[in-house]
């Protein structure tokens, strides 16, 4: 889980299961399937949305997107960049 750790680190917030596009969960109950975990046929592969992302390689994509965003120019001033 170290890994995780760091990865979710390098991001402005927590990824939580209900932010990715991979999790179908609904609202009104707070949970669903991960599609990662039921695609390595877990059997546990529901999980709650407020429960943070533990997959390293969806989390992988987030940190190179968050950090290729932070390193384009703002014309409005605007950008947010990655804390150190």
């Amino acid at each position: 889980m170290g890994h995780v750790d760091e990865l979710q680190a390098q991001l402005p917030q927590k990824f939580l299961c209900k932010d990715c596009d991979k999790w179908y969960g609904q609202e009104d109950d707070e949970y669903g399937p991960c599609m990662y975990k039921h695609l390595r046929k877990d059997k546990r592969y529901v999980t709650y949305g407020y429960h943070e992302c533990d997959e390293p390689e969806e989390l992988e994509q987030r940190v190179k997107l968050w950090k290729a965003r932070g390193s384009e120019t703002s014309k409005s001033g605007t950008l947010t960049r990655p804390s150190p």
